[in-house]
């Protein structure tokens, strides 16, 4: 066989073994995509910072939760429009859909219709790009973003992929976490499954051996600019919502319910919160203040949720929130 015979031998050969390996790939990354399939939200990258979305409503008596590509409801007549946005707090993680504060809410407020687009796991990079890049069509009178202590720090997994098959979303990945080199990395989980979850997989170790992310330099402050930028510049009021931990309703009983050091990190992460706001220029409402003046000392269930208060909590909040919201509507144009 001449040279130029065994050049194109080993070509042919080279080509085969391309193409088997680009045939075992694109079977495995299908595999991972069928697996994503499977759960109710899926990763979205456009615009970065929503990380992923609802794409089929999870409710039977009525939508709960932005849905990806969803078209608003028709406006009606003499009919003010809120948008309440945030994450499992929002949504109502362990009450029914009318027990949510929105749904609370709407029930006392006259002549007014609250949306619930609130979404489990969503931090502030999610929240406020779904209102600055998502939510012009729905002509909002007001949006309302409530958010929880977690929401200061970034948000790295899927909600609803956390258990045996964790999908990596994060726009950014803490340093011992990174595969690659960040900026290969963050595109190989925008476009590949598998690599999301192997992605996901390391993160998973890392955090197993004790080690905490930590949020880039002044990343929570800067979601808070964009939100305020975008309400000055589409004239669409917003009010910012602070909520802590439900514990938080009596510090001083706090530790009766829960360790003394959780008490204390939950105090610390509100203050942030607070701080923030305040600097922020944005109108904002201090929910621990609507909790401590209820009297009660927590909004604890049976089955003992730190993060997520019960029924009445929600209640507690909707009363406490109606009267300044039904002020901010009265204001706005």
């Amino acid at each position: 066989m001449n040279a130029g015979l065994k050049w194109v031998a080993r070509m042919g050969l080279v080509g085969i073994g391309t193409g088997l390996a680009y045939t075992v790939v694109a079977s495995i990354e299908g595999a991972y995509r069928v697996h994503e399939m499977e759960i109710a939200t899926r990763p979205i990258f456009d615009p970065p910072g929503l990380k992923y979305a609802q794409v089929v409503p999870p409710e039977r008596d009525g939508v709960r939760g932005w849905v990806a590509g969803m078209t608003p409801p028709p406006r009606k007549a003499g009919t003010k429009r809120v948008l309440a946005v945030g994450d499992s707090l929002t949504w109502g993680l362990g009450v029914t859909l009318q027990e949510a504060w929105p749904a609370e809410l709407e029930g006392l407020l006259s002549n007014v219709e609250v949306f619930n687009l609130g979404m489990c796991g969503y931090d502030a990079e999610q929240g406020i790009s779904l209102i600055t890049h998502h939510l012009a069509d729905w002509q909002a009178d007001l949006v309302v973003w409530a958010h929880y202590t977690n929401d200061v720090d970034p948000t790295f997994l899927m909600f609803g992929a956390h258990d045996e098959h964790p999908v990596f979303v994060g726009t950014n990945i803490p340093e011992p976490a990174r595969l690659a080199p960040e900026a290969l990395s963050l595109w190989l989980v925008r476009n590949s499954a598998m690599f999301r979850s192997v992605q996901a997989a390391k993160l998973a170790r890392v955090l197993s051996s004790g080690h905490t992310p930590v949020a880039p330099a002044g990343w929570y402050e800067s979601q808070l600019r964009s939100l305020k930028q975008w309400s000055s510049v589409t004239q669409t009021p917003v009010v910012a919502v602070a909520l802590p931990d439900h514990t938080q309703a009596n510090p001083d009983l706090c530790s009766t319910f829960i360790a003394e050091k959780d008490c204390k990190d939950q105090a610390a992460a509100y203050r942030r919160i607070t701080e923030s706001l305040s600097r922020s220029g944005l109108q904002w409402i201090d929910g621990q203040r609507i909790y401590q003046a209820s009297g009660a000392p927590h909004f604890m269930g049976a089955d003992r949720d730190t993060g997520h208060p019960t029924p009445e909590g929600h209640r507690v909040l909707a009363r406490g929130l109606a009267p300044l919201i039904a002020a901010a509507l009265s204001a706005s144009p």
